[in-house]
């Protein structure tokens, strides 16, 4: 045996390199779980949480409530949290989905409780909460934490101020959120450690709101102009404010959902109502399937993270000589030669397949045989 696949292997090394299929090929691919909410009017209380699974099946969230919105995926897509109006006290409250079961975490609490937002480590949630102030003659919203296995609850803010839209870093020591205190909204960040707080962003008599964190990248929602409300996202490095090729003064480009740092999710009024679109890097998809006469807004993404084998590129569910002899054809360029999944052939992550990822797969098989797995 170990003397056959020597002949096999010692022939496929004398195959020179060949350009290769590389990481673009599935880019316009969205693969994981999408959450949504859908409403024909804010003030309508009809709001409808959506999620639609890597499958293409689409699930309502429901229970003893309405109007749900504004759903945050925790560190599985079995874990959501939104929130919604609790039927029996018409209170805005927080629940939880965790594999199938839904949970009210702040019933009957008197109180306001909006936008919750996973933490990092999914073992806290971070939201506002509100209560109608006599002095204030409105109500006063402050940033909150959720323990949810315990349901205890610490306020983080105490001022008549409204912080809102409260969303962690990716290190889960910062909440970044709106604030309302010297204009129409801003971007702040909280340091958990002392409480401080300082500006990211703000523009005179310039909205700026929804801020949400991907891979250390700040990413926000603001007015076109103090003249053109307009939405249009922003994106933040750290170093400088970038306008996102799709904005336009023409119509509203909101509720940015970070794919990757190419590629994102947005809510827009191109065709009248707020659609769903995909920016895949390039240019703006309308998700068709999704998209319906009413209002499609705060979009949340779970990536679908499948497991490889390496080497296993007929996808078999494991790397043999089948899968050598595969790539070798396929380097040949052979007539009717389809890889199952290249990407489990891409040994070295450089995103594509030549001769040196066949030469790794001969090191693979070889220290295989020794073993004796061949």
């Amino acid at each position: 045996m170990k003397r056959l696949l020597t002949i096999i292997l010692s022939f496929m090394l004398t195959i020179g390199i060949t350009p290769s299929i590389s990481s673009a090929a599935n880019e316009n691919k969205l693969n994981g779980w999408l959450m949504w909410h859908s409403y024909t009017d804010y003030f309508a209380l009809d709001s409808r949480l959506y999620v639609k699974d890597p499958d293409g099946a689409i699930t309502e969230l429901t229970g003893d409530f309405k109007h749900a919105m504004n759903g945050d995926f925790g560190n599985t897509p079995e874990d959501i949290v939104f929130m919604a109006i609790d039927n029996s006290i018409d209170e805005w409250d927080i629940y939880l989905y965790r594999s199938g079961v839904i949970t009210n975490l702040t019933p009957n609490s008197g109180f306001r409780n909006e936008d919750p937002k996973f933490s990092p480590d999914g073992k806290n949630i971070t939201f506002k909460r509100g209560f109608w102030s006599k002095e204030e003659n409105d109500f006063v919203y402050n940033l909150a934490i959720l323990e949810p296995e315990s349901g205890e609850v610490t306020i983080l803010t105490d001022d008549v101020y409204e912080e809102a839209m409260p969303y962690y870093s990716n290190d889960g020591k910062y909440i970044y959120y709106t604030d309302y205190t010297n204009n129409p909204g801003s971007i702040c960040k909280l340091n958990l450690d002392d409480k401080s707080t300082e500006t990211v962003y703000a523009e005179s008599n310039v909205c700026a709101y929804y801020p949400i964190i991907s891979d250390q990248t700040l990413y926000f929602a603001k007015w076109y102009s103090a003249e053109n409300h307009t939405d249009m996202i922003i994106r933040y490095d750290g170093e400088e404010f970038t306008e996102m090729p799709f904005n336009s003064a023409e119509y509203n480009c909101s509720d940015p959902c970070p794919i990757d740092e190419n590629k994102m999710i947005y809510s827009g009024t191109q065709n009248g109502n707020y659609d769903l679109y995909y920016f895949d890097s390039e240019k703006s998809l309308p998700l068709d399937d999704i998209n319906t006469d009413t209002n499609e807004l705060g979009a949340m993404f779970f990536p679908y993270e499948e497991k490889t084998i390496d080497g296993d590129i007929n996808a078999d569910g494991e790397f043999s000589i089948a899968d050598a002899v595969l790539l070798q054809n396929w380097l040949l360029n052979i007539p009717n030669t389809k890889l199952a999944d290249w990407q489990a052939g891409d040994l070295f992550s450089d995103g594509r397949l030549d001769i040196y990822d066949l030469c790794q797969m001969r090191r693979m098989l070889i220290r295989k045989s020794n073993e004796g797995g061949v």
